[in-house]
């Protein structure tokens, strides 16, 4: 397989991202950024692209579940008032995507493509036992891709065989970052609810004969007002997994949805991906 090169040059790898029918192709000189961003606003929920391009520069703009992930030129990443300047008169396309492809595309913006060692299938076996989390290229110049999270394919589509390429997205799995993670996490879910922390410790004695570490006689993970603790040498994909149950049995038990929740910079952070949480969009 031949991997893919952006139309105009670039320090990026630009990475193909699955079509779709686009919400609308316009020029900003006849439908300025002011009148964009009132379009964008009015779709809450919005998972989406927004490719523009100007004097044979190109750009993206990415949001996840209606929050702006950021924005990217060839070679630096963009705040939403940097990229509208960049590009002021720019031809734009904006595309709906999956929330897992658009998270998973932000996370690999910096990644460069590494051929995976074994052809496909066998490289399914080789992704998933590495916990692989990232962008998979396969098929003619790249055209079949898969977006993955922890070793399974959440979005897109699978290669028939061959040769296939990869871009990682950033993983960030240590004890430390990922109860900080979760810890923000429910200082952001008790705005919407004032039990969160009591709902947090009956799920996890709930689910301690799956996830033996929530066990609170154990006191190897528990919550000290909304701040998560757990001792620093478990098993990280141990605590991973109980960490995600736990939040999940939450939010069910509130009624809310992870969506809802004002998570737009955790959403963007690596740690979101290596976390699980993106499996619960």
């Amino acid at each position: 397989m031949t991997i893919p090169s952006p139309t105009i040059r670039s320090a990026r790898f630009w990475l193909p991202l699955p079509s779709r029918q686009p919400l609308y192709l316009l020029s900003t000189d006849h439908y300025p950024w002011s009148e964009v961003c009132a379009d964008i606003e009015q779709r809450p929920l919005l998972s989406a692209v927004l490719e523009a391009r100007q004097d044979g520069r190109q750009g993206r703009m990415m949001w996840n579940t209606g929050a702006v992930l950021g924005g990217f030129d060839q070679t630096t990443d963009l705040s939403l008032g940097e990229f509208m300047l960049a590009f002021s008169r720019a031809t734009i396309q904006l595309s709906v995507l999956e929330p897992s492809t658009a998270i998973t595309a932000w996370q690999c913006r910096n990644a460069q493509p590494e051929a995976v060692s074994e052809a496909w299938p066998a490289a399914q076996t080789q992704l998933a036992s590495s916990g692989f989390s990232g962008a998979l290229l396969g098929g003619e110049r790249g055209s079949v891709i898969s977006f993955w999270q922890s070793g399974r394919p959440v979005a897109g589509s699978l290669p028939v065989g061959g040769v296939v390429y990869k871009l990682n997205a950033p993983q960030q799995l240590r004890t430390p970052e990922l109860v900080q993670f979760w810890s923000q996490v429910l200082t952001m879910t008790a705005t919407q609810s004032s039990t969160v922390a009591d709902v947090w410790r009956s799920s996890a004695a709930e689910l301690a004969e799956r996830h033996p570490v929530l066990d609170p006689f154990a006191r190897e993970v528990w919550l000290d007002q909304l701040s998560v603790q757990a001792l620093p040498d478990l098993n990280v994909t141990e605590l991973r997994d109980a960490l995600l149950a736990v939040f999940e049995a939450t939010l069910r038990r509130l009624r809310l949805r992870l969506r809802a929740l004002p998570l737009a910079e955790l959403q963007a952070s690596p740690i979101w991906i290596a976390s699980g949480a993106g499996d619960l969009v």
